[in-house]
């Protein structure tokens, strides 16, 4: 597999120096074979086309493309994961859970190797900001100290590369340790790359800030959440020279990239397909949602899929092939409760995420400063004991600041995003 995904990392430069006329019958092409390979091995997408009349439709412009309809999140929920895999779960299959950022994470399938190809897409955009394999990475997250992923484990040129020739080295911090113990190893690391989410970089920074340090790393690497215009002065400013930013999900990962800027987003064109339709305008902006077709993942196909998020529209020929405009996705919240403590959505995932009688749950902060965790649990679940159980989790994380557990039948959807915020603060 190493030699495969060596082969598709140099893919990747061919298709960015295609034409965007070449890009778009390349990317009809892959279109073509995902939607005909789905509809013949996936039930869900089989019963889906069927229902819609397109089952017979044979992908040969992009405004076939469109007679395909969208899916998203909401109708994922109702199907099994075993409905919209094109084979049967095995040993070469991995299984990874969405982020849950709406508090529902749903389970997602790839094959090692569509899996491992996102990390080639991040390595190939990190190698244009100079990162090389000798140069070290810390791993701001929620991983601990020693923390190996899949694909270390899994591809041996990779582990070999690693132990033999010492390369690909990286470090992991944990976002539970105290800011500052954080700042004083990151002093003593020097890494080249800090990889991590906006929240906690805000953090870092505000705590250096707070001290009038800067920590001067050459690239901070951000996935997961939306930045803006002041974080990225604040970061540049306090903690690194230049900012790379991811965005994607993990039902298409690393779609687009940027370099020290929030107006765009750069295509990775081989590996997903993006549209941006229902063009309005929103506070000044001229946006539109984004649709995107995840070309590589056979294994669950993810088809003209609405991530929730909407984007600028761009007077640019390479736009939305090449290039979309800033991402208004979901915006960083940190709760902030006694003199040093604080709360992000990263740290409730690591907190929640594997607690399987919750279905969905909430943090608010009133305005009191309290903080309340509302639970929405199976009907067959004793809500005392998934009370107490929250709460044991907390105190491991967050001894001696106080939670209040309520449960709730459903939670409602923001109406004007569109959006289940999981961090939120209520104001007075």
């Amino acid at each position: 597999m190493f030699v495969k995904l060596a082969i598709y990392y140099f893919s990747l430069h061919y298709w960015d120096f295609a034409s965007v006329k070449s890009v778009r019958k390349m990317q009809l092409r892959k279109f073509r074979r995902i939607f005909e390979y789905a509809k013949k091995h996936s039930k869900f997408y089989r019963d889906l086309y069927g229902d819609h009349g397109v089952l017979d439709l044979k992908i040969r412009s992009w405004a076939d493309i469109e007679k395909v309809p969208v899916i998203n999140k909401a109708i994922i929920r109702k199907y099994s994961t075993r409905d919209f895999m094109t084979c049967d779960i095995n040993k070469s299959i991995n299984i990874h859970s969405t982020s849950g950022s709406t508090g529902e994470p749903f389970q997602i399938a790839y094959s090692k190797y569509e899996d491992y190809s996102s990390h080639v897409r991040l390595t190939k955009n990190l190698m244009s900001f100079g990162y090389r394999p000798f140069k070290k990475l810390a791993l701001l997250s929620r991983y601990e100290p020693g923390h190996k992923f899949e694909v270390e484990d899994d591809i041996r040129g990779i582990s070999v590369l690693q132990k033999k020739l010492k390369l690909f080295p990286k470090e992991v911090i944990s976002i539970f340790e105290p800011i500052d113990v954080i700042i004083e190893k990151l002093q003593k690391m020097n890494p080249y790359i800090l990889w991590s989410t906006p929240s906690f970089i805000h953090l870092l920074a505000i705590e250096l800030e707070k001290q009038n340090q800067r920590l001067n790393i050459p690239i901070c690497f951000l996935m997961a959440e939306t930045i803006s215009y002041d974080q990225m002065d604040l970061f540049k400013k306090r903690v690194c020279i230049d900012i790379a930013d991811v965005y994607g999900s993990m039902e298409s990962p690393s779609v687009g990239f940027s370099k020290n800027s929030i107006d765009y987003k750069k295509i990775v064109v081989n590996s997903s397909l993006t549209e941006v339709v229902n063009h309005r305008e929103m506070n000044g902006s001229r946006v539109g949602d984004i649709i995107v077709t995840n070309l590589i993942n056979k294994t669950m196909p993810f088809i003209r899929y609405d991530l929730g998020d909407y984007v600028g529209v761009l007077d640019d020929e390479t736009f939305p092939t090449k290039k979309i405009g800033r991402v208004f996705g979901r915006f960083e919240d940190i709760l902030y409760f006694g003199s040093d403590s604080s709360l992000s959505f990263h740290q409730t995932y690591q907190l929640f995420h594997d607690f399987h009688e919750i279905e969905q749950y909430k943090f608010l902060q009133l305005p009191n400063g309290e903080i309340v965790l509302q639970l929405r649990v199976k009907s067959d679940t004793d809500k005392a004991e998934v009370g107490k159980k929250a709460i044991e989790i907390w105190d491991e994380k967050f001894s001696g600041v106080p939670l209040k557990v309520e449960f709730k039948d459903k939670f409602e959807i923001d109406k004007k995003t569109g959006k289940f915020k999981v961090l939120e603060k209520i104001k007075a």
